[in-house]
């Protein structure tokens, strides 16, 4: 596997074929099939005090051909937390150990630049990738109550 820096516009139409092929997330969090929108919200999704230049995404490629995507940013909730906004892969691909390479080089890539805690947020109805980011190492820091989504949502935590 290849962990490469993705870009928006260039790589949207990549991003989308993994999207595609991930539905059944997608469909999961936002309640639809993935949009030209969904791509275009992968990219551009932060929060408020959060930087563009903070962000990062990257592919995880095999074979010259994008298998998942990543996405995380620094600052946030707190200046020295490492946010991780969404982790996908093509289900054809998962459960080989991609998502543990993936997330080991988010580490790395976040204590490096000075982070000390590195967050996910996990939705109640994904109990496989709570599961996944456990075994990761990451634990339990607190249950949001539902938003306008109706998603109940644990953040999970790792320090670095």
């Amino acid at each position: 596997m290849q962990i490469v820096p993705l870009t928006y516009p260039a790589d949207a139409a990549r991003v989308r074929r993994v999207f595609d092929a991930a539905a059944d997330y997608v469909m999961l969090e936002n309640g639809h099939p993935p949009t030209d929108a969904t791509i275009a919200e992968f990219f551009t999704d932060r929060p408020p005090t959060v930087p563009l230049e903070n962000t990062h995404h990257l592919g995880m490629e095999m074979d010259g051909r994008l298998v998942g995507v990543a996405g995380f940013l620094f600052g946030f909730p707190d200046p020295t937390d490492c946010y991780i906004g969404l982790m996908i892969f093509d289900p054809a691909h998962r459960g080989c150990g991609l998502g543990t390479r993936t997330v080991n080089h988010i580490k790395q890539t976040a204590s490096a630049r000075g982070a000390t805690r590195l967050l996910i947020a996990v939705l109640d109805e994904n109990p496989k990738g709570r599961a996944f980011w456990e075994g990761q190492g990451f634990a339990h820091l607190k249950t949001f109550a539902p938003t306008s989504d109706r998603h109940i949502r644990h953040r999970l935590g790792f320090n670095l």
